[in-house]
């Protein structure tokens, strides 16, 4: 058989075994690198959000600077140089997967054949978690029953809520309607007006909407040499007192206590070194102390017990307060250190042993209420963490960033189960409704989103203020299930404070009064016996 002659093309062919094989073009190469480069920035994408990318600014420019990438670029800001160290380190995992699977015998086919086979070695996780510490496991475990205790009861009230007003309103459908002839309902404008035969929490709502439509200001307290930073309400019966009480941070470092008047009952100066940014009270058993947490800039939260003075040791507090004596007392119970940079808000989980504080150092972390101490570092958050809120059944805890992002994670696994993006700038705080359905959200934009847990997706969107909100309250926010919750109120920096139904989101009352921006807002018990809010004006005011 005669051989095949070879034609020479240059230097672009290459004789094998009686077959021409041409090289590719210069634009065959390119071309085929480009197709290279995109399948590695696809594979890479698909596994970003599985790689462990450092939290802090300098962790982050040293492991740019190990990559031998750029420290910063123009335009970029801190989240996203994050990004591009997360995508770099993505396609590095990616191709040292790629090289070992070549590198294998038979190549990426030989590797898929030793899977299948007897012989094939286990594949080495790419997701790698922390070891919980036994304290944070006994926590979990607590949390779940916790959880599906109240999960259980609110689901019980909310099933008995449902079927008693649908039988009502099948009476007043197929019935005579018992309100002709009522004109007192037609003049109040209320949506559920004349509805003799509604349930009694449907009264009691009627009742409420028109007592808040007719708040108005009642009192004003000079509280702080410097502004009130934060505010939180004592529910009656805490703590050995029958009144609610009103616990205020400032800008001082001081934490003062009012009673339902506004008188001053007790005072705390430089509790902190710093600013006072967040204050919360813990969920009172019968009988137990009336406990408060306060978060500073700083880098430290501390835990407070207020108790009645007895007068046995209450000298230093009387010279604190002019010589006045007060009436309680307030003495540190803990020191909480390990945030790497200023803390925003503070808060306690509804089963009142365990509590979350939130930081600039883009992480939160979670503390023992009793002993002081920290169960949980959590990061996940690619700006600083700001508002954190809890679910009414202590499953699931929100959190939010200055990136304008909403995270939801559950407390009894650890993980982040579903993040929400809606806001355009920074989101400063996140409260649940007590029917344990809806997450409302509010920050820089001042719009008020709420969003809809069952569904995952954003079910209300409202221009609630000019200026940034500062915080949400639900009404009874401490009880889940049925009878609390129906309003919610706001506070901005355009120097108000707003009042929303909770039923279809409408406002049920402005308060304006402050001569600054408003920086938070209390409900007195049910809402009934007032609202408080303070400000950068430095007073605390009282609306009924």
């Amino acid at each position: 058989m005669a051989a095949v002659p070879t034609t020479a093309l240059g230097n672009s062919s290459v004789a094998t075994a009686g077959v021409e094989v041409m090289e590719l073009t210069a634009a065959s190469r390119r071309g085929r690198e480009e197709h290279e480069e995109a399948l590695l920035d696809m594979e890479a994408r698909n596994r970003a959000f599985s790689v462990d990318v450092p939290t802090l600014p300098q962790d982050v420019r040293t492991s740019l600077r190990a990559m031998g990438l750029p420290v910063r670029l123009f335009g970029e800001n801190p989240a996203n140089v994050r990004d591009r160290l997360r995508m770099a380190m993505a396609r590095e995992l990616v191709r040292g997967e790629r090289g070992a699977s070549e590198g294998a015998p038979g190549g990426r086919e030989g590797a898929r054949g030793a899977t299948k086979g007897e012989s094939a070695e286990p594949e080495e996780a790419i997701t790698k978690y922390s070891r919980a510490s036994q304290g944070l496991v006994k926590a979990r475990e607590r949390f779940s029953a916790f959880s599906l205790d109240r999960a259980r009861d609110r689901l019980d009230q909310e099933r008995t809520y449902r079927a008693q007003w649908q039988r009502k309103r099948a009476r007043l459908v197929h019935g005579s309607d018992p309100c002709a002839g009522e004109s007192d309902h037609a003049e109040s404008g209320d949506p559920c007006d004349g509805d003799q035969g509604a349930t009694e929490i449907e009264t009691d709502c009627l009742s409420l909407y028109r007592s808040v439509r007719k708040m108005g200001a009642e009192g004003s307290q000079y509280g702080d040499p410097r502004p009130l930073s934060c505010i939180a309400s004592v529910f009656a019966g805490t703590g050995g007192n029958p009144n609610p009480l009103v616990a205020t941070g400032s800008w001082s470092g001081t934490i003062k206590l009012w009673d339902a008047s506004l008188h001053q009952a007790a005072e705390r100066t430089l509790a902190h070194e710093d600013r006072i940014m967040g204050i919360a009270t813990k969920p009172q058993r019968a009988g137990g102390p009336l406990v408060l947490a306060t978060s500073s800039i700083d880098r430290t939260a501390k835990l407070w017990t207020v108790r009645p003075n007895d007068g046995a040791d209450g000298s230093s507090e009387t010279e604190q307060n002019g010589g006045n004596e007060p009436s309680y007392l307030i003495e540190e119970a803990a020191h909480l250190r390990g945030h790497a940079n200023r803390l925003c808000k503070v808060a306690f989980h509804p089963m009142g042993d365990h509590l979350v504080t939130t930081s600039f150092d883009h992480t939160w972390r979670m503390w023992d209420a009793a002993t002081g101490t920290e169960l949980l570092l959590q990061d996940g958050h690619a700006r600083e963490v700001y508002g954190v809120g809890f679910h009414p059944d202590g499953s699931l805890c929100s959190t939010t960033d200055y990136g304008g992002v909403v995270q939801l994670w559950d407390l009894r696994t650890g993980r982040s189960v579903h993040h929400f993006l809606g806001h355009a700038r920074r989101v400063f705080c996140a409260e649940f409704a007590p029917n344990g359905f809806q997450l409302a959200t509010a920050g820089d934009d001042g719009t008020l989103k709420i969003w809809d847990l069952r569904r995952r997706r954003l079910s209300s969107s409202v221009p609630a203020h000019s200026g940034l909100v500062t915080q949400l309250l639900f009404q009874d926010r401490e009880q889940g299930g049925v009878g609390g919750g129906e309003f919610l109120v706001s506070a901005s920096f355009d120097g108000t404070a707003r009042v929303w139904s909770a039923r279809d989101w409408k406002i049920l009352a402005t308060l304006r009064g402050h001569e600054g921006k408003v920086t938070g807002a209390g409900i007195l018990g049910d809402g009934r016996q007032g609202l408080v809010t303070c400000g950068f004006d430095k007073t605390l005011k009282l609306w009924r």
